[in-house]
């Protein structure tokens, strides 16, 4: 049995939700975002069009300087060494883009010690465009990219499966998760859907959580995800 630890990024690692702040500080996040709150368009197609809406000073290098004026949960570093000194992988899995994780992450110093798995977002011909490499059809989920698939992807049949999230693109990825860390949106919802979860408002605070369960050997694999996963690998 390994663990294996699932962040999300925006508003998990990070302090606020940088993919809306991208989209607010260089296109037209509005009325985009509502249309898809009223899920009167698919995650992926938002992201396209608030892509397309990007104004012409939405350079790569003024992109690059606005992520790095973002902050991280300081606690993401503690975290990630923690897991590195015990062995348990961890892996970020997000629905924003690598334009602002990647270099948030490398100067946080974590870059090497993680497995990320977000949208892309590449500058061509004077343009963004927005790729999605972990969408998927067999999922319903709000996401442009599974977080499941990703999820299923990465862990044996015994793997213990931690997940911290805060938002509706992670309401689909609890369900197959043993340890759910959750707040805002994500904590609303296992409430309602009835997944045992661990509340937190920082990653301080998940890590001295999983420092005592390792203590105590307190991993139990849930039942509920167990089978939610084997069902998953049996659809596909």
């Amino acid at each position: 049995m390994r663990v294996h630890v699932f962040l999300d990024f925006d508003g998990t690692i990070s302090v606020n939700d940088i993919g809306d702040e991208l989209i607010s500080t260089f296109g037209s996040f509005e009325p985009l975002h509502r249309l898809l709150l009223d899920r009167q368009i698919t995650v992926a197609e938002y992201y396209r069009r608030a892509a397309a809406s990007f104004t012409h000073d939405a350079l790569p290098e003024t992109v690059s300087a606005f992520a790095l004026t973002q902050h991280l949960d300081p606690g993401i570093g503690p975290l990630v060494e923690w897991c590195r000194a015990n062995n348990v992988p961890v892996t970020v899995v997000s629905d924003g883009f690598d334009v602002y994780i990647q270099p948030l992450l490398t100067e946080a110093g974590v870059i090497d010690e993680v497995a990320i798995h977000s949208n892309h977002l590449r500058y061509e011909g004077g343009s963004w465009i927005p790729s999605f490499p972990a969408a998927s059809e067999s999922c319903s989920c709000f996401c442009a990219s599974c977080k499941r698939n990703v999820v299923l992807s990465r862990i044996a049949d015994d793997d213990v499966v931690v997940y911290v999230g805060d938002g509706l693109s992670d309401t689909c990825a609890v369900r197959f998760a043993d340890v759910v860390f959750a707040k805002g949106t994500l904590a609303a919802s296992c409430r309602e859907e009835g997944i045992p979860h661990h509340t937190y408002r920082s990653l301080t605070e998940v890590l001295i959580i999983l420092q005592r369960r390792h203590a105590e050997n307190d991993f139990p694999r849930r039942r509920q995800a167990v089978l939610a996963r084997k069902r998953a690998f049996e659809s596909e």
